[in-house]
């Protein structure tokens, strides 16, 4: 299990998908991905992937690394993304490109740091009660 104090800010990002159901948007089913801090857990930014991609595309998570690189004025040391996500490959690439190592994790072991913002968006956004 990864805590935030693990971590010192900055240290390594978080690309992970925070909706547990599909988002419609004009009748279109979305995910919602977010590149977050894993020592603050500050959202950098986030990203809609229509669910028909498979996976956020290239140039929206150079969009997301471009938003955090103007948030934080330097890159992290690395990228955590959980196991089996459809969005590894697109996350893997854009964080190597910028010299981030990649590491994977089981999801539950992100669950202190990324549960909050996933029971927020589902009570706030998806108007669900955690």
């Amino acid at each position: 299990m990864l805590m935030p104090d693990q971590f010192r800010v900055n240290e390594a990002w978080i690309g992970v998908r925070i909706n547990e159901e599909f988002l419609f948007v004009a009748d279109m089913p979305y995910d919602v991905y977010v590149l977050m801090d894993a020592a603050s857990a500050y959202v950098l930014g986030y990203v809609l992937s229509k669910v028909v991609d498979e996976g956020p595309q290239e140039k929206d998570i150079e969009d997301l690394f471009q938003k955090a690189w103007s948030a934080k004025r330097q890159w992290a040391d690395r990228l955590i993304v959980p196991e089996g996500s459809v969005a590894e490959r697109a996350f893997r690439g854009k964080a190597e490109e910028k010299g981030l190592s990649v590491e994977t994790v089981p999801l539950c072991d992100l669950e202190v740091i990324v549960g909050p913002l996933k029971e927020s968006f589902d009570a706030d956004f998806m108007g669900r009660n955690a």
